[in-house]
C-alpha cells in the first residue's frame, strides 16, 4: 500500500455522489482536477460526478448530457485512463484526432489532450499514481511509454473486457456498494484489479516458450507467496509483483502446470479461508461481512462459488457449526 497518497482517503466513505445542472459547478467537482469545460451544445445542462478514492488510485465517473470542450490537468503526478461505460455512437475528438469510444485513452495528467465529448457520455477516468503504476511495471517487467503524448488502445485486448466494464459500473453506482467499501480488502481489491487489468492492455509482451521446470518455479513461488500472506487477501497484482511476471506469463504458467488460471486459484484459497472462518463463528456472525473480509465484492457470485465448492450455502456452513 502506497503512503503519503495524493488521495485523501476517508476509509468509511471513500465514495461520494454529486449532481449538478450547471457545468461550472460540474467542472469543479473532481476533486484536485484543474480543468475547463465549455458546453457546446444547447439546452440545459445536467451531470453527475462520482467519485471513489482508493488507496494511490482515483476513480471519476463523468456524465452530462450536453456536447462539451475539456481540457486541463488531473490530479497531480499521476496517469490517467479513460474509457466509456455506456456504448456511444458518436465520436471524440481528440488533439485533432478521431478518437473511437470504445477505445481506451492513456494520458499524463499534466498533459490531458484537449476533447470534444458528444453529449449523453458516461466515461469513466482512473487516475493511478505514478508511483503505484511504474512500481507494478518495473516488477512484471511491462514497458509502458508515460510520456506527454497521449496513447490509445483496444479495449478487446482485455481479456476479461466484460468483467472489468461490470466492476466499474457496480463500484460506481451510489448506494450500490458504500457498505461494502468500509473494508480494506474490498478496497484494495478493487483497486488492483483495475491496475493488472490496465497493465494487460498497454502490455506488448508476447510470452516465450519456458520448460516444465521454469513454469513450475513461478507457480510455487506465487503459491508460496499467497500462504505466506494469506490473511492479507493476495490479490493478483500481488502475485504478479512479487513473482516478477505479467499476468498473461502467470496465467500461463499456472495453466500449464496446475490446469487452473491464477485468478481461480486465489478464489480458492479465499473460499477456503471465509469456510474455516465461519467455522469458528458464532451464529451472530454476518456472512456477508466474512465475506467482505476475505475481498469478496459480490455476494451472490461468493454465495454461488462457496456452494459448487463446499456443496453447501456458507449460511448453512454457519448454522451447521452451531449444532
Amino acid at each position: 500500500m502506497l503512503h503519503n497518497s495524493a488521495f485523501e482517503i476517508q476509509p468509511h466513505s471513500p465514495l461520494s455522489f454529486k449532481e449538478t445542472v450547471d457545468i461550472e459547478e460540474h467542472a469543479g467537482n473532481m476533486s484536485g482536477w484543474d480543468v475547463r469545460y465549455d458546453q457546446i451544445s444547447a439546452g440545459q445542462f445536467a451531470g453527475s460526478i462520482t467519485e471513489l478514492n482508493l488507496a494511490g488510485m482515483q476513480l471519476i465517473r463523468d456524465k452530462s448530457n450536453q456536447a462539451i470542450i475539456k481540457n486541463g490537468a488531473s490530479v497531480p503526478d499521476t496517469i490517467m485512463f479513460t474509457l466509456p461505460l455506456a456504448p456511444v455512437i458518436e465520436n471524440l475528438y481528440c488533439e485533432g484526432h478521431v478518437f473511437n469510444p470504445s477505445n481506451l485513452l492513456v494520458s499524463n495528467w499534466q498533459n490531458l489532450p484537449e476533447i470534444k465529448t458528444p453529449a449523453n457520455l458516461d466515461v469513466i477516468c482512473i487516475n493511478a499514481e505514478k508511483l503505484l503504476l511504474q512500481n507494478a511495471l518495473d516488477r512484471q517487467n511491462i514497458i509502458l511509454d508515460i510520456s506527454d503524448t497521449a496513447h490509445c488502445y483496444g479495449l478487446d485486448k482485455i481479456g476479461n473486457q466484460d468483467e472489468l466494464l461490470t466492476l466499474l459500473k457496480t463500484v460506481m453506482t451510489p448506494n450500490n456498494t458504500q457498505a461494502l467499501l468500509e473494508h480494506e480488502a474490498i478496497r484494495k481489491g478493487i483497486r488492483d484489479t483495475l491496475l493488472q487489468s490496465l497493465l494487460e492492455l498497454v502490455n506488448e509482451e508476447e510470452v516465450q516458450y519456458l520448460t516444465s521446470l521454469a513454469r513450475k518455479r513461478i507457480v510455487d513461488k506465487a503459491r508460496d507467496y499467497v500462504l505466506a500472506n494469506i490473511n492479507d487477501a493476495p490479490s493478483i497484482v500481488d502475485l504478479c509483483n512479487n513473482v516478477g511476471a505479467s499476468r498473461r506469463k502467470l496465467q500461463y504458467c499456472f495453466q500449464e502446470t496446475l490446469g487452473i488460471n491464477p485468478v481461480t486459484y486465489l478464489r480458492t484459497i479465499r473460499l477456503n479461508s471465509v469456510h474455516r472462518e465461519l467455522l469458528m463463528q458464532d451464529s451472530t456472525k454476518q456472512v456477508q461481512n466474512i465475506a467482505a473480509k476475505w475481498g469478496f465484492l459480490h455476494l451472490s457470485r461468493f454465495a454461488n462459488d462457496y456452494r459448487q465448492l463446499f456443496g453447501e450455502l456458507p449460511s448453512d456452513t454457519l448454522k451447521r457449526n452451531q449444532e
